[in-house]
C-alpha cells in the first residue's frame, strides 16, 4: 500500500514539473507578435482592426478595398495594401508574414528579423543591408496563365528564395517580376524573371517616406520603452 502512494505521489510530483516546464513556451505563444499602426477598412481575426490592437500568431488580417493596415513589429513595420490577405508566424525568433494575396511592403533594420512567405518563396533583406523597404504584389493570372510576383526595392538589397533553393537579387531602386515555372509539371516550382525596371521615385516618395518616418518613431519607442522596462518587474 505504501509503495502505491509513493508511486503516485512521484507520478503526480512529474506531472506538475511537466506542467511547469510547458508554461513558459505557453506564455511565448501567447504574446502579440505586432501592434496595428493605423488600419482603413482592415480586418484582424474577422474583427475590425483598431490602432493599437495586439496582433497573434495565425491572425488573419485582411483589407478590403480602398483598405489599409499598418502594423509595428517590434522596431519594423509591416503593412497591407487594399485587397490583401496575410498572417503572421514565428521562426526561430523571426517574424515571418505569410502572404496569400495582394500587396504587402516591409521595413526593417534588421534583414534577418523579418521575412514574407509568399507562394513563389521566401523574400527577405540581403543579410549585408543595414536597412532595407521593400514591396511584394501578388499579381493573379489572367484566364489560365501563370501567375506572377512582382518585388520593388526601395532601400537595399532585396532576396528571394524559391522552393528549388535558386536564389535572385533585387538591388535598391529595381523592381523583379517572376512567374512560376514547374519542370515537367512537376512540384519543382521556382520563379522564372519575366523582366525588372528601375527606379519609379515618384512611388518610391509616396511609400518610404512615410515608412521611414513611422519606423522611425517606432525604434525610437522601443528602444525607450525598453530601457524603461530594466526594473526586475516589468514586462514589455
Amino acid at each position: 500500500m505504501r509503495f502505491l502512494v509513493l508511486a503516485a505521489r512521484s507520478s503526480l510530483i512529474a506531472f506538475l514539473i511537466s506542467g511547469l516546464i510547458e508554461l513558459p513556451a505557453m506564455g511565448a505563444s501567447s504574446r502579440p507578435l505586432a501592434t496595428v499602426v493605423s488600419a482603413q477598412s482592415a480586418l484582424l481575426a474577422n474583427a475590425d482592426a483598431v490602432p493599437g490592437a495586439d496582433v497573434y500568431l495565425d491572425d488573419d488580417l485582411v483589407t478590403q478595398g480602398g483598405g489599409s493596415l499598418r502594423l509595428a513589429v517590434g522596431a519594423s513595420q509591416v503593412y497591407l495594401l487594399e485587397n490583401s490577405e496575410a498572417a503572421l508566424h514565428q521562426d526561430q525568433g523571426r517574424i515571418l508574414a505569410k502572404m496569400y494575396r495582394g500587396t504587402l511592403g516591409f521595413s526593417t533594420g534588421a534583414p534577418d528579423n523579418v521575412e514574407v512567405d509568399t507562394p513563389f518563396g521566401i523574400v527577405h533583406g540581403a543579410v549585408d543591408s543595414s536597412h532595407v523597404l521593400g514591396q511584394i504584389t501578388l499579381i493573379p493570372s489572367q484566364n489560365t496563365g501563370p501567375n506572377k510576383i512582382k518585388i520593388t526595392s526601395y532601400q537595399g538589397t532585396l532576396v528571394i528564395v524559391d522552393a528549388t533553393g535558386e536564389t535572385k537579387n533585387i538591388d535598391e531602386g529595381q523592381s523583379y517580376i517572376g512567374t512560376m515555372t514547374s519542370d515537367s509539371g512537376g512540384g519543382d516550382a521556382k520563379v522564372q524573371g519575366v523582366g525588372s525596371s528601375g527606379t519609379n521615385w515618384k512611388h518610391v516618395l509616396w511609400v518610404a517616406v512615410p515608412l521611414i518616418a513611422i519606423a522611425t518613431g517606432g525604434v525610437i519607442l522601443y528602444v525607450k520603452g525598453s530601457e524603461s522596462c530594466a526594473q526586475p518587474n516589468c514586462n514589455l
